[in-house]
C-alpha cells in the first residue's frame, strides 16, 4: 500500500486530532502513544518529501527531530531556523515548524509556517496534505470555519489526484 492511499484510509484528520487535548480518560501512556504514533506518520511524509537538501541542513533536521520527539519543542524550533537560513526554501522545514507551533498552541503561526511549506513543496503531495492538515487544524483552533472549510475542500482535492 503507499503512503498516499495509507493516509487517505486512515484519514489524516486524525493525525492532527491527537495534537489538540486527549479527550477525558485517557491515561497518560495512551496520550505518549498516540504523540509517537503522530509524529512518526509525519516523520515519514517528511522524510519521503521529493525535496533534496544540503548535508548541512541534513544534519541540522535530524537533530530537529530527535529534539521533537523528545518534546524539546524550542530547541528543534531553534535547529529548523538554523537550516532555513542555509536553505530558506526547504518545504520540510517549514512544515516541521508547522508542527511545533500547533504543538504549541500557536495556531496563526501554524498557519504561517504550513502555507510556506507548501509554497516549496513542488510536487510532493504528501507534504501538502499533511500541510492543508495543519492548516485545518489550526484555523479550527482559531474558530476560522472558512479558514477550516476551504482546508479542507484542498485536502480533497489533493487526494483526487
Amino acid at each position: 500500500m503507499t503512503l498516499r492511499r495509507f493516509l487517505s484510509a486512515a484519514g489524516m484528520a486524525g493525525l492532527l486530532a491527537q495534537l489538540a487535548s486527549p479527550p477525558a480518560g485517557y491515561q497518560k501512556s495512551e496520550v505518549v502513544s498516540e504523540r509517537a504514533t503522530t509524529l512518526a506518520m509525519a516523520s515519514e511524509i517528511w522524510q519521503q518529501s521529493d525535496i533534496e537538501s544540503l548535508p548541512a541542513v541534513d544534519d541540522l533536521v535530524r537533530q530537529a527531530d530527535a529534539q521533537i520527539a523528545s518534546r524539546k519543542l524550542d530547541m528543534a524550533a531553534e535547529k529548523l531556523e538554523r537550516a532555513l537560513r542555509i536553505s530558506p526554501d526547504y518545504a520540510p522545514a517549514w512544515s516541521r515548524l508547522a508542527h511545533i507551533a500547533l504543538a504549541e498552541a500557536d495556531p496563526g503561526r501554524a498557519i504561517q509556517m504550513a502555507r510556506r511549506s507548501n509554497s516549496h513543496a513542488g510536487d510532493s503531495v504528501e507534504l501538502k496534505l499533511l500541510n492543508w492538515e495543519y492548516i485545518r487544524k489550526a484555523s479550527q483552533m482559531l474558530g476560522d470555519v472558512e479558514g477550516a472549510r476551504n482546508a479542507s475542500e484542498s485536502i480533497n482535492t489533493l487526494r483526487s489526484l
